[in-house]
């Protein structure tokens, strides 16, 4: 049977709490190294230009780097595989094939991203986990070992591009003809960038709703650039979960909290180099120029950026076994059950905030304050997931994506039971 007949979705009782703990917090960093990309062009964040260059606000990015950058959404793909696992064995305890409904899911979620990308905002991640999520499709019934090799290769393949890429660059610059001509395209690169940003600028902080659609069109353009760069990593990470969602790592914490702790060990010298070099390089490397500090900020987030989310979530996850923070982390998982509708909130918040059409502050809050908003939102967040959990069993476009999954409508509202 390839309809999923039989097949439903998890309901609340089933749900594993570590699991929503770890989206919620994913959240956090979502929006802490969103928070920039909302508000300054893409080509600020690729180039080598900085709109805020104090040394304050050069500590506050160095900080978003170290602790946040290539983490959270390394944590949110781990997550997705995770996930992905659980929908596939749904089909083994109904005796049915869910294949179907699950490409179904995704082709929705695609459909999700989009909307995303054209009515509010050009960083959209939708499109590629669903687009990621087709792949993992053709994957699931290899080997622990294929699935575990394949990941590497993921992994490594930004740091091979990226060798291969600044290498060519250096050995063409070893040729006077073919150096005057790369430096000459170079200049007409980092002219565009600052003309464009420049542009940019203006239109979100003044333009008509349609000029900011056609200058989000272009700049999500622009993101395509990082498909051997950034995505392969996201990949790696969906792979990474699969594997985690086969073994029950996270599903039965308690009995591998063993390995929690060695891996926790293992990943922390890694992270501390990693992203003290991704760190350090982020702020002087350029994709228009590709060249050492480069491939630095490139390995350093290859590296650095899982093995942070490694140690996050062995932390996570030995606080949960110890029972620390447990008001707080009830809060926090109520936001990861809605966590599709949050991160699509803080799109439309943020927006908001910046564009012309609210209040028109694009590219006038700096790092630090950066920060400060984002604990702000995140904080309303944790207090209206909680809120509206009481009264209603998903988040809105959990709803809606489960009603559209399944082909029919889900019970939203909580039953009240009397006494």
């Amino acid at each position: 049977m390839v309809s999923g007949e039989g097949i439903a979705p998890v309901s609340g009782e089933k749900r594993v709490f570590i699991l929503d703990l770890l989206r919620g917090f994913a959240l956090l960093g979502i929006l802490m190294v969103n928070m920039p990309v909302f508000n300054s062009p893409f080509t600020v964040l690729v180039g080598e230009a900085r709109l805020w260059t104090d040394p304050a606000n050069q500590a506050a990015y160095w900080f978003i780097n170290f602790f946040f950058q290539g983490k959270f959404y390394s944590l949110f793909s781990i997550l997705f595989g995770v996930g992905f696992w659980f929908f596939m064995r749904k089909a083994e305890e109904a005796g049915s094939s869910v294949i179907g409904v699950f490409r179904r899911r995704l082709f929705f979620l695609f459909i999700f991203g989009v909307l995303h990308v054209v009515l509010l905002w050009y960083g959209d991640i939708l499109v590629q986990y669903a687009l990621f999520g087709f792949i993992m499709t053709w994957l699931r019934n290899k080997s622990d070992r294929t699935v575990f090799i394949w990941a590497i290769v993921f992994l490594l393949l930004p740091v091979l591009f990226t060798s291969l890429m600044v290498g060519a660059v250096n050995l063409a610059m070893s040729v006077p003809e073919a150096a005057e001509e790369m430096s000459r395209t170079f200049s007409e690169q980092e002219g565009f960038f600052a003309a464009f940003t420049g542009n940019a600028i203006n239109i979100y902080q003044t333009g008509s709703y349609s000029e900011i659609l056609s200058m989000r069109l272009r700049e999500y353009s622009f993101m395509w650039g990082g498909i051997l760069t950034f995505f392969p990593l996201v990949l790696s990470m969906f792979l990474l979960g699969m594997l985690a969602g086969r073994r029950g790592l996270l599903a039965r914490a308690e009995e591998n909290k063993r390995l929690f702790k060695k891996l926790f060990w293992i990943s922390l010298p890694v992270a501390i180099a990693g992203n003290y070099v991704l760190a350090n390089y982020t702020e002087t490397a350029s994709q228009i120029v590709p060249d050492k500090d480069l491939l630095f900020m490139v390995v350093g987030l290859s590296f650095g950026g899982p093995a942070m989310t490694f140690v996050y979530i062995s932390l996570i996850v030995f606080c949960h076994l110890k029972g620390y923070f447990r008001w707080i982390a009830r809060k926090v998982a109520d936001a990861g059950k809605m966590a599709l509708t949050n991160y699509l909130m803080q799109s439309v918040i943020c927006t908001t905030l910046f564009y012309s059409y609210g209040l028109g502050l694009y590219a006038r809050v700096d790092f630090i304050q950066g920060i400060g908003l984002t604990l702000l939102i995140y904080v309303i967040q944790l207090a209206w997931s909680s809120y509206w959990l009481k009264h209603f069993r998903f988040g809105p476009f959990e709803w809606l994506w489960r009603s559209l999954t399944y082909f029919r409508l889900q019970p939203m509202k909580r039953v009240k039971l009397s006494g």
